[in-house]
This record gives C-alpha cells, structure tokens and sequence, in this order.
C-alpha cells in the first residue's frame, strides 16, 4: 500500500506541479494524527518515510523495564515481548503502528489532510504566478459557463469573467479561447482565484498595448478611455515624438490594428482621437464623426463648453441614446452642451430683435 501511494504522490507531484514535500508533509501529520490515538497520547510517535524504498513507519520507542512502566516511555518486558520476541531489560524498542491501520490512515484521515494541503500549495502557486500578472491581459480556454459567468481554464488553476465584467457582446461556448484583463488574484477562496474583466477601461487600453508596438514602447501614449461597452469607444492618444502621428500609429495601416481590436471587442466601434492641450481642439475632436464648428468655454472653473455642430451632423454628434455626446465628455473630462447653426442664428435673430 505504502509503496503504490509513495507512486501516487510522484504522480500527482508532476500533473499538478506541487512539490512531493507537500504531499509527505501531509501523510506524516495524518500518520502523526492516527499514532496519537492508537498509541498512548503522551508517547513521542516518530514517522519515518524512505521514499526510495517505498515504505512509510509510525512508530514509539519505549524503554524496557521489568514492570509496572510508569510513563509512556518505559514497557514491561511482557509487553516488549509481544512487539519483539528478542527484547531483553534495558533495551529500548520500536513499536509500529500496524499495517492495517496505516491502510486506514490512507483511506481516511490522510485523505482529508493531504487534499487540505494540496488545495492550499495549489491556491499558493496560482496566487504566485498570477498576481504579478494583475493589471496584463491573459487568455485561456472556457471551461464552463456557470449563471452567465465564464470560467476559463488557465495553465494552472482557472479563471472567472463574472457575468458584470463581460461586454453586453460577448459570447463564448466551452472551447473557446478568451481573452481578458486581470483584473484581482485572491491569495485563497472556494472557485476561481483570478478575476477577469473584459468590460474595464482597462482591458481596451491594454489591447491597445498588445497591438501598437508605439503604446507598449512609450512613444505613444494613451490620454483617456471613454467607453460605453458593445456599443462605442473612444481613445485619445498624443505623440512624444513629433514625427509619429499618434492617431495613424494607433489605427494602423489601412485600419488593419483598430480593426483587430474591434474585432476582439466583438465589432464595438472604436473611435481613435488626437489629445490637444486646447480644451476646444480637443472637444471638437471627441465629438467625431459630427462636423463641429465652434467651441465655446462657457465655464472653465465647472468645465462646461458648448459645441455647435452642423445641423446635418447633430443626431451624430448626440449618438444612439446619447452615447456619442456622453463618451466624448467622459473623454475630455468637459461638461459638452450642443447646439446647431439653426439655433445659434435663432439666437442671433432673437438679439436683434
């Protein structure tokens, strides 16, 4: 028994890349557990393990006396007798604990032991590996999808994008490869220890820096995320580096990298803007695709501006259910108050009545 349980651990070692200290650690404290109740409480119980030869040992050494021992260290030679028929006064013994209740241990209070340390070297090697990945994307394989939540298959241990961190367009089937952003490793806990996001801010702005060599290199940097998940988002980005257009590096040549971010966004529309130190600049630009043609700082303290856009571009520039006016004032960071040439000459006409 000792010996195919000795294979089993070497075994289970190398599938789930815990060290066999681990494993033997677990067996000695349950062989430990066991010896304490078949022996007396007070006896000193030694376990011995040769992992080469495959045998497992739990066993007291006890003086031998004449009679009446009187502590857990000392036996009567009547007694001694029984565990080794050469025992002679004086010597001292080794007592075993007996087969069958090793196969017991195995069977029963080792299981619960071993299984509790190895569930706790497991969570300890995935809190290792993943929580320096904290704030990176990483991919893995669905596993299941439990209450509209995907837990992933990682290297080692799994992940979960609870239902609130998935894009409202996201949809994935057991096999599927999927990518998220890390977004918290918990160092123990029941299910998943990595929590993934697809639905952050974040998750695009890292996209982005798997995609444009010029983002991950510094030489272009990411000013803000605006985002309305499924539906729109929109970047600005600025140039440390005069001579690298910030908006051509992020888009790519013929579109093809926002193309493959939209397309790992599930076709959300990705707006790509260039950053302006003029607050107007660069409201006029956030407000993409409407045609803007002035912009008004009505309140700088409060951060309220007012952009006039042409009648033809109005509806653009409000969006489907605002989403449009909204993310470019998350953009800019400016409270953006619309108007149209017609109502700009209405007001015009009104002054001069």
């Amino acid at each position: 028994m000792a010996e195919d349980l000795l294979k089993s651990i070497e075994q289970l070692s190398r599938e789930r890349g815990i060290s066999p200290d681990i494993f033997y650690s677990a067996i000695e404290e349950a062989l430990l557990t066991v010896a304490d109740k078949y022996f007396d409480h007070k006896a000193e119980v030694k376990v011995e393990i040769n992992r080469e030869r495959g045998t497992i040992n739990a066993y007291t050494e006890k003086l031998v006396i004449n009679d009446n021992p009187q502590d857990a260290s000392e036996i009567s030679w009547k007694d001694a007798l029984k565990h080794d028929s050469k025992a002679k006064l004086g010597d001292e013994i080794k007592i075993f604990l007996p087969g069958e209740t090793l196969g017991r241990v195995a069977a029963q209070t080792a299981r619960n032991i071993i299984m509790d340390k190895v569930q706790k070297a497991e969570q300890q090697t995935i809190y290792s590996k993943y929580v320096q990945l904290t704030d990176t994307l990483i991919s893995g394989e669905v596993r299941r999808i439990e209450n509209n939540s995907v837990i992933a298959a990682l290297e080692i241990g799994e992940a979960i994008i609870p239902e609130k961190e998935l894009s409202p367009k996201d949809e994935y089937k057991k096999g599927d490869i999927i990518r998220f952003y890390v977004k918290r490793v918990f160092p123990e806990g029941r299910g998943p220890l990595v929590l993934g996001s697809r639905y952050l801010n974040n998750f695009v702005e890292k996209l982005i820096e798997k995609e444009v060599p010029e983002v991950s290199e510094g030489i272009v940097k990411i000013f803000s995320v605006s985002r309305e998940p499924g539906f729109k988002t929109k970047v600005a980005v600025y140039s440390t580096d005069k001579s690298i257009d910030p908006v051509g590096a992020v888009v790519g040549m013929n579109g093809n990298r926002v193309l493959s971010i939209t397309k790992e966004l599930q076709g959300e529309r990705v707006d790509v803007i260039a950053w302006n130190e003029s607050p107007e600049r660069f409201i006029s630009s956030a407000l993409t695709p409407a045609e803007v043609t002035l912009v008004s700082i009505v309140n700088e303290p409060a951060r309220m501006a007012e952009a006039t856009v042409t009648d033809s571009t109005l509806s653009a520039a409000i969006g489907k259910k605002g989403i449009n006016i909204k993310l470019a004032s998350k953009l800019t960071k400016w409270n953006i108050q619309l108007t149209n040439r017609m109502e700009l000459r209405s007001k015009v006409d009104q002054k001069k009545l």
